[in-house]
């Protein structure tokens, strides 16, 4: 089984992905990750304004915009879906879109940055 931890050393933050073997304390095999050196840094998700985030966990059903689209609030944006109910999440801003950080089909969490608008 595969866990996925958020450790962070000296200020900085590394996502830990690791393979636990059966009957394995998840602690002991993390701690042989970090003996073996396969560790990745985590970059800060986007904030801000203008970010829009994911109002529920879901799947990306449709995105409604792309890089570069002129959008006015209330437009539709993304359309996430959530166990069998579609949620259209919309602009509250004017602006244009600087950024989509998804694609269809991606699994997002509540909170997780969809687009980021300017």
């Amino acid at each position: 089984m595969k866990k996925r931890f958020l450790v962070v050393m000296d200020g900085e933050a590394y996502e830990v992905e690791v393979e636990i073997p059966e009957g394995a304390a998840p602690l002991e095999a993390m701690l042989s990750v970090f003996q073996s050196g396969v560790v990745r840094k985590v970059e800060p998700p986007p904030s801000g304004r203008g970010v829009v985030r994911a109002p529920i966990t879901g799947r990306v059903a449709e995105l409604k915009v792309h890089k570069g689209a002129t959008v006015h609030r209330g437009d539709p944006l993304v359309l996430i879906e959530s166990m069998k109910t579609i949620v259209e999440v919309k602009s509250d801003v004017d602006g244009v879109v600087e950024d989509v950080m998804v694609e269809q089909g991606a699994a997002v969490k509540q909170g997780d940055p969809l687009l980021r608008i300017s």
